[in-house]
């Protein structure tokens, strides 16, 4: 899996967290690499990804609002971890909610059906999110069906015992805790802007 050297140059470039950076994979336009760039702890968002991404495969989940996972590959930053790239029509990476919102080129009644929509999906494939926040969710706008979401970072179980991802009852109420805590963060796009 790790075989040949991919070089990452600064084009290829999409965006870049406090942990990681995330390129598009240089030989496949469909495909983004997540690699670490600063190692806040001893166990990278990189290894976490995939320990849990794993975990939703054997569950064999719908895909529907996340990204595929497509394994390890060796670059010239580090090792990386591979992902479907979510885009439009047109090649471009998504933009994240936050982003579309705070240039309001959307407002929070254009996404709210594809909002429940998305929750409904955590709900019943129990899918944990360790930060679930409008910078973590990418949004296509372009698909004739109307908005969709799509959850591109964020995700995982931090709980120590991990009952949640044992019981049905306790997931799926542990991804409504989650879900309310992320409403109450979308509050200030429900507003309209108060005039400058």
């Amino acid at each position: 899996m790790l075989h040949d050297l991919l070089d990452l140059d600064d084009s290829l470039l999409i965006g870049q967290g406090s942990e990681r950076a995330c390129f598009r994979h240089p030989n496949d336009d469909g495909l983004c690499i997540k690699v670490t760039h600063r190692n806040k702890s001893r166990r990278s968002q990189n290894a976490r990804d995939h320990a849990y991404y794993r975990k939703l495969e054997k569950r064999d989940i719908a895909w529907t609002y996340l990204p595929r996972m497509h394994g390890w590959v060796m670059t010239d930053r580090g090792e990386g971890l591979v992902f479907d790239l979510m885009q439009d029509r047109d090649g471009k990476p998504l933009d994240t909610l936050k982003h579309l919102l705070a240039r309001r080129e959307i407002h929070y009644a254009d996404i709210a059906p594809a909002l429940e929509r998305f929750h409904h999906y955590l709900l019943d494939n129990r899918i944990f999110t360790s930060d679930l926040r409008d910078s973590n969710i990418a949004c296509d706008m372009t698909r004739v069906d109307g908005p969709r979401l799509y959850l591109i970072d964020g995700l995982g179980d931090h709980d120590f015992i991990k009952l949640a991802a044992i019981v049905p009852m306790l997931g799926r109420s542990k991804v409504e805790r989650q879900w309310a805590h992320f409403m109450r963060r979308m509050a200030k796009w429900r507003e309209p802007a108060v005039g400058n």
